[in-house]
């Protein structure tokens, strides 16, 4: 590491086997690569003790493990970038006047008070949220410090090209849900049954597959995707990003609201938007199926232009930027309550 750089520190741990696979990681693993490109900072990981390293290719942390930071120790001078519980890593009495900056990733069901991460937004921090509705929801509880809106993004160089010859007519992505999309992969099947015409189906449902390239293989290997996101009652999501991925990679998406896909997922324009039950998401995959052909590609030709507008080199833009404003901000004190 060059001496003449500043340390952003990240800190991460799981203890299960695929916990280093998620969305979450993959995205804060993003930051991490973002700030590399930064002349000023250079980002440094610990991984906490609790962490275990299985021997899961899909763990996006694994090549970072022999640079890792030996110990937790903040220097004055460091920027902290948080996720998640990552605030557990601070002692309490430092987590209500941070020893430096706080760059953190929020999300709208953590204003939830069953949230596990729901005590962390009394703490000041520059929030990054992930969706118009998602800052709004942070702003409005009252989080301690300002919210910046940075959405997540697609590094289109890691994303198949569309398949133009899928071998499902139909998937279902039920890793979220996995009780709705048994139960709508057995209606279709029913279906099925007594229709000349059979539809060929997928499903994703637990384990997760090893790594997220074979995530976006199986869903390129389909027409139509139907998402099951976490819904409202279980927390919802601060963004979505396989809904984006699936019309980056030209799939007509089926995507009920779920709060951060509301920027992307806009129903009868870039998806079918159904209510959040097992009738309704299986009559729009029945819409779907029977939809006139060209309406089906203006559709997919919308959901494309949206994915254009979530570039990874955008979000990488904004996070250094807000990355360099950091101290500017902080020293803003009114904008924080701190030791309260």
């Amino acid at each position: 590491m060059s001496e003449k750089k500043r340390r952003v520190l990240f800190h991460r741990s799981w203890a299960k086997f695929n916990g280093g696979t998620s969305g979450g990681q993959l995205k804060v693993r993003d930051a991490f690569e973002h700030f590399r490109l930064s002349p000023i900072f250079e980002p440094r990981v610990y991984f906490g003790k609790e962490t275990v390293w299985f021997d899961n290719p899909g763990n996006v942390w694994l090549p970072y493990r022999a640079q890792a930071e030996p110990a937790w120790e903040v220097r004055p001078d460091d920027v902290l970038f948080f996720a998640g519980r990552d605030w557990k890593v601070l002692p309490p009495e430092q987590r209500n006047c941070p020893p430096a900056p706080v760059l953190n990733i929020a999300q709208p069901r953590h204003t939830n008070t069953g949230d596990p991460r729901h005590g962390y937004l009394k703490h000041p921090a520059i929030r990054i949220a992930k969706s118009s509705l998602g800052k709004q929801i942070l702003e409005e509880y009252g989080v301690n410090g300002p919210v910046f809106l940075i959405p997540d993004a697609i590094d289109m160089s890691l994303l198949p090209d569309p398949n133009p010859h899928p071998d499902f007519d139909v998937l279902i992505v039920g890793l979220k849900n996995p009780e709705m999309a048994e139960a709508l992969y057995r209606r279709l099947q029913s279906r099925n049954f007594w229709r000349r015409r059979k539809i060929r189906l997928g499903i994703q449902a637990p384990p997760k597959l090893p790594t997220r390239q074979d995530f976006l293989n199986l869903v390129n290997r389909a027409r139509i995707v139907a998402f099951l996101p976490l819904d409202a009652e279980r927390g919802a999501e601060g963004f979505y990003l396989p809904a984006l991925e699936g019309m980056a990679m030209e799939k007509l998406v089926i995507c009920p609201f779920a709060v951060g896909n509301i920027d992307f997922c806009i129903p009868g324009e870039t998806c079918l938007q159904p209510e959040y039950t097992e009738k309704a998401i299986f009559r729009a995959i029945l819409q779907a199926l029977e939809m006139p052909e060209r309406q089906q590609q203006e559709m997919i030709r919308k959901g494309k232009a949206a994915s254009g507008n979530h570039r990874i080199e955008q979000e990488r833009k904004a996070l250094l930027d807000l990355l360099h404003q950091a101290d500017e901000i902080w020293n803003q004190k009114h904008l924080f309550r701190f030791g309260g």
